[in-house]
Parts: C-alpha cells; sequence; structure tokens
C-alpha cells in the first residue's frame, strides 16, 4: 500500500503538530511495550462523568522496565454529574486542580505514551472505557493500541479460587504479594502499584510453570516439600540465608536430597493410605533367555497381583515395540521411564545383568526402594 506524501511545514494545509505527539506507524508490528495506566474519575459512567487525573506508566513488554512515567490533573467539564463519594475517594477539590489541564491537552499529552502499547491495569476496561469516551469528546483519534488489554485483576482469578484472596481487588491483592499503598486511589500511584502487581505474578507464574512441568510423582513430591515449608515458615518463621547458622554446601545439599527422599515416602503413603495400588518394577534378566525369561517374569507378575501389588513389567509389553537387538537403548529407556513411575523395585534372582545394573541406579537417584527377593518360577 503507498503512503501518501508528508505534508510540507510552510503548507497551509500543514496543521501544527506537537513534537511529542506524532503518529507512529506501528499496527504491524508486534507489540513491545505495555502502558499500565490508571484513572480518576468523578463518576463510573463515562458518558456522563469525566477524567479528573490520568497517569500512564509505559513499560517494555518482556522486562517490565519502566521507559516512561506520565501523570497529570484533567480539568472536569461536567462536575454538576459528579458523584460526590468518588470526588472524596480520589481528593479532588476546586484548589488542588486550580492548574488541571483541558481534557484535549491532557490527552494529546497522554497519547504517545499509548501509542503502539498493550494497555494494561487493573480493572482496566473501566480505564479504557473513560479514555475512548474522552478522546471522542475532544474530537481526537484514539491512539494506535493492541486490541487486546492486559487486567492484573483477571490475572489474579485463580488466587481467589485458590481461597489466598477474598476478591480481586487492589487493596487485598497488593497486601498479599507484599506490595505497599502510599498513595490509594492516586492515578499514578495506582498504575505503578498495577505494575507490580503484574512484576510479582509473572514470578508466581514462572515458579508454577516449573512445578506443572514435572511429571505426575515428581510434582506431588514438589507439593509435599512445599507444604512443609510452609508448614515449618508458621512455626519458626522463614528461613533466611543471613541468620547467622552455618550452611556448608555440600551438607545442604544433602539436607535437601533427604528432603526429596522423604517427601517421595510421604507421597508413597498417602497413595496407600488412599488405596491405591503400590507399583512394582520387576527387574530381571531378558537377553540372555527373552521366551523363558518373559514367562517366569509373566509368573511372577502374576504372584505380585495376588500379592496385592500392581506389577510394572516391561518385559511383557516393550518387546512387542521395541526389537532388542536393534533398539536396546530405546528399549532401556522405556523401561527407566517406567521405572520412574513405581513405588519400589524388586529384583527377582541372582543375576544382575548390565541393564539392571543401570535400573538400580536409576532407582537410587529417584529415591526409590530396591529389594532383592528369590525368583518365582513359571
Amino acid at each position: 500500500m503507498l503512503l501518501p506524501p508528508p505534508l510540507d511545514p510552510a503548507s497551509a494545509d500543514a496543521a501544527p503538530i506537537s513534537p511529542r505527539y506524532v503518529p507512529r506507524l506501528e499496527h504491524r508490528a508486534p507489540k513491545t511495550t505495555v502502558a499500565f495506566v490508571d484513572l480518576e474519575t468523578t463518576g463510573l459512567d463515562p458518558s456522563r462523568h469525566d477524567i479528573v487525573e490520568i497517569g500512564v506508566v509505559r513499560v517494555d513488554a518482556r522486562t517490565l522496565e519502566v521507559l516512561d512515567e506520565y501523570e497529570t490533573l484533567v480539568a472536569p467539564e461536567r462536575l454538576g454529574d459528579a458523584e460526590l463519594e468518588a470526588l472524596a475517594i480520589n481528593g479532588f477539590s476546586t484548589a488542588a486542580w486550580e492548574h488541571a489541564l483541558p481534557l484535549r491537552e491532557a490527552l494529546l499529552e497522554v497519547a504517545p505514551l499509548l501509542d503502539g502499547a498493550l494497555i494494561a491495569g487493573h480493572n482496566v476496561g473501566f480505564d479504557w472505557a473513560f479514555l475512548d469516551a474522552g478522546f471522542r469528546r475532544a474530537g481526537l483519534a484514539l491512539p494506535n493500541v493492541d486490541y487486546h488489554r492486559l487486567d492484573t485483576a483477571s490475572l489474579a482469578w485463580p488466587l481467589v479460587v485458590t481461597g489466598e484472596l477474598p476478591s480481586t481487588s487492589l487493596d487485598p491483592l497488593a497486601k498479599l504479594l507484599g506490595l505497599e499503598r502510599p498513595h490509594p486511589h492516586r492515578a499514578l500511584a495506582d498504575a505503578r502499584c498495577a505494575l507490580e502487581v503484574a512484576r510479582r505474578l509473572v514470578e508466581r507464574m514462572r515458579a508454577g510453570g516449573l512445578i506443572t512441568g514435572l511429571p505426575a510423582d515428581e510434582r506431588q513430591i514438589c507439593d509435599a516439600l512445599l507444604g512443609r515449608l510452609a508448614q515449618g515458615r508458621r512455626q519458626y518463621g522463614p528461613w533466611r540465608l543471613d541468620d547467622g547458622r552455618d550452611y556448608p554446601s555440600e551438607a545442604y545439599a544433602e539436607v535437601l536430597d533427604g528432603l526429596h527422599y522423604t517427601a517421595a515416602e510421604l507421597v508413597r503413603r498417602r497413595r496407600l493410605e488412599a488405596g491405591s495400588w503400590r507399583r512394582v518394577y520387576v527387574c530381571h534378566p531378558f537377553a540372555s533367555d527373552p521366551a523363558g525369561n518373559i514367562e517366569r517374569v509373566r509368573a511372577i507378575s502374576q504372584f505380585l497381583l495376588d500379592d496385592g501389588v500392581l506389577p510394572i513389567a516391561p518385559h511383557l509389553y516393550v518387546p512387542q515395540l521395541v526389537d532388542e537387538a536393534t533398539g536396546r537403548e530405546q528399549a532401556l529407556a522405556l523401561c527407566l521411564e517406567l521405572l520412574a513411575t513405581c513405588d519400589e523395585v524388586r529384583v527377582f534372582g541372582e543375576l544382575v545383568t548390565e541393564g539392571m545394573e543401570r535400573e538400580l541406579r536409576e532407582a537410587k537417584r529417584l529415591g526409590i526402594p530396591a529389594r532383592f527377593v528369590r525368583e518365582v518360577r513359571a
């Protein structure tokens, strides 16, 4: 598409343009900035009430580092329609607003910070509705913004579902996340607070992503560890690295490993208490006599079933999927994946092959107990 030639500044048709308010051709480019917005108003209805304060914090979309900020008081045009409660909340007075900007001038100032950005804020739909109405009433084109909105109240909704928050209002959310609000209901302060909420929620999502990406058993172990950590914090206070106690790194790593094994045992016991089947990995030779070993493993599996446990016996199905002669490593990898889901490894017979040794090393690494038992004959 051909663009029209730029206007000649000397031309009579060229209207003066604020140097900060130069239209940008960013509508086809990925949005790399986020503008956190907060408004104070004379009421809740954009068709009847006015903006009296604007605060904007423009940040990098990836790092959330602040690029620019802006705040201004705006002179209301329909003060007779104002709601007294709204004016009390934002502290409006004619004396304090003596030097407030007219709406059109304020929007011309704020437009460059919104241009090309994703609009964000706490209950941002409210703020954007007033901005949209304000630009139209002032006879100005809306800035070129992303059609999505980023609402920190919506991002916090899972915390209500889990019972951590009574509501998604900014006050309880800020308190939960450890944020101070020295100037509530001032536009720039609340825009900054929404940005800090977004930063804290990103950290929670990053930590949660690590946990949800774990296999099911590891996730349960992690949940058990976090539960114990929370209980310890309630009883003894938070762990600190500068509390004067000595934390040799090797001993600390051993403690963490011990907690991992203990948590795994807690998970296994809970599973048993819930009536789940205890899963036992059948560790047995294979390659020396495939047909005979399969028969023996079948008998062992039946014995385990009769004993009330669930046998995990790769001998009975992995050979149906992978040729031992040509895909031995792939077959062993499948076996180790299955082993990781088990509560116990039982080694049957007196012979321990190289493959069985690798299975036992993996069980030790994962903290899964191993038992050596007499083989059950077919």
